[in-house]
């Protein structure tokens, strides 16, 4: 079952390689896009965690169990996201997190494909061309991310 938040509680834990040791971290997320989205429409931004931003470089997202970075969905027209399918958001971290509460930040936006060539930096920001309906105030008229993309959550070991 999902949450009606984009950012989902569940899936919000650190991440151990296979001997045991602590890389990174990861949390679920939903796209709450009416109808899903292709992940050639799907553009990823960087993850903020407790005011620490993580370049969308380095993020890989797990979308029905398969790991993809951002240049890798550019050309997936063959993988469809679901409105109700969490995806997960693996964060590279040595250590992961301390346990407690954290505050997330996930930007993110698609590139519609109504009558659109579906571009991969439309306005420049790398959001496609749904960015500029995403901005927020107060963000200092940088893109940021859209409502609902913004959640605090507890981590628990």
């Amino acid at each position: 079952m999902v949450d009606t938040e984009n950012i989902q509680m569940r899936g919000f834990h650190n991440l151990k390689d296979k001997d045991g040791k602590v890389w990174g971290f990861q949390f679920g997320l939903r796209t709450g896009y009416y109808k899903g989205l292709w992940l050639s429409q799907f553009r990823a931004g960087d993850a903020i965690v407790d005011g620490v931003r993580y370049p969308k470089e380095t993020l890989l997202w797990n979308i029905q169990g398969i790991d993809y970075t951002r240049e890798e969905m550019f050309d997936r027209m063959d993988q469809y996201w679901q409105v109700n399918d969490a995806a997960y958001v693996k964060v590279p971290k040595p250590g992961g997190l301390t346990q407690g509460y954290h505050d997330l930040v996930i930007e993110w936006g698609y590139v519609s494909n109504y009558n659109n060539e579906l571009e991969k930096e439309y306005d420049g920001s790398g959001f496609g061309n749904a960015g500029p309906m995403m901005r927020r105030a107060g963000m200092g008229g940088q893109q940021a991310a859209p409502s609902g993309s913004k959640r605090r959550l507890l981590l628990v070991w």
